[in-house]
């Protein structure tokens, strides 16, 4: 049986909001209780939780502290992380409510439709890629390369995944590889300089990301990193696929990219880095025209 934490990494439970402390994966699964809006918002700046985990976060925080509107924390996570759409998920859960009556309703019913509709999206990528797919990735999707690996294997196709180790959070080496591993699926960790060399040898021929934000025009704005995979693979032919929610109408280059702490870059490094100096951009742009498909999440 396949299954991973990553893919409802934020809980619900007993009056609390129990959250899974990535940054302990893979060596220990501890869970961080969430009781207060100040917990919340900490657990989200630390990176605690990222990708759908903050997603996650937010809904059961609408749940949960039902003192303020999703508006109002909207604005409050939108502080710690301006990168991510949480204006948009408090519209969400808002004409949700409408329908339901009550927030905790709302919520539970977006959870649930968004899970069937990512194995839906697993499904449509596997239809595209070939044969035997040698799938190059970047960060974390929140277990949903689990689900392509099983549509894969209901057409009787091998693969095989290459995860970039993701620096300097390292969500490649320790969340992607560790969940890969654990479910017995195929999997090869490789240093993120490597990626070109592996595409010249031919070793890989698609490339599978995830997107924090997505537009209509066809852009994306994911971990930093994705820019360059998207690059190389334009230059080596490969095909880049980009995984996707809920596109707007908006011009990506004016979202505000998040700058991380620069002493977050040292940060698997044993001493004192707070007086060097670092630049961590932790997102960046990848415009339509280095993206060979977008496969959205509500197309049917």
């Amino acid at each position: 049986m396949f299954n991973s934490p990553l893919l409802f990494p934020v809980k619900l439970k007993d009056e609390k909001i129990l959250v899974l402390d990535e940054s302990l994966l893979p060596f220990r699964e501890d869970y961080i209780e969430v009781e207060s809006l100040k917990q919340a918002l900490g657990v989200l700046g630390s990176m605690k939780t990222r990708a759908f985990g903050q997603v996650l976060l937010f809904f059961y925080s609408c749940v949960f502290f039902k003192e303020y509107s999703p508006q109002h924390l909207s604005k409050e996570f939108k502080k710690v992380r301006p990168t991510f759409a949480f204006e948009f998920l408090a519209e969400l859960v808002k004409k949700e409510a409408q329908k339901t009556k009550t927030i905790p309703e709302a919520v539970d019913n977006f959870i649930k439709r968004f899970d069937s509709l990512r194995r839906k999206r697993a499904k449509k990528l596997a239809d595209i890629l070939p044969s035997f797919p040698k799938i190059l990735t970047i960060c974390n999707v929140n277990g949903e390369l689990i689900y392509l690996y099983q549509e894969l294997q209901k057409m009787n196709k091998s693969c095989l995944f290459y995860v970039s180790e993701t620096r300097p959070y390292l969500q490649g080496t320790r969340l992607t590889f560790w969940e890969l591993r654990k479910n017995n699926i195929p999997v090869y960790l490789i240093c993120d300089n490597q990626v070109a060399q592996l595409m010249k040898e031919k070793k890989v021929n698609c490339v599978v990301t995830g997107a924090d934000r997505a537009v209509i025009q066809g852009d994306i704005i994911n971990k930093v990193g994705t820019y360059s995979l998207a690059r190389l693979a334009k230059y080596f032919r490969i095909p880049f696929y980009a995984l996707v929610q809920y596109p707007k109408d908006i011009d990506i280059q004016r979202i505000k990219i998040e700058e991380r702490a620069p002493i977050e870059v040292f940060m698997f490094l044993e001493g004192n880095y707070s007086q060097i100096d670092a630049v961590y951009p932790s997102f960046d742009v990848v415009r339509f025209d280095l993206i060979s498909k977008q496969i959205n999440i509500l197309d049917r």
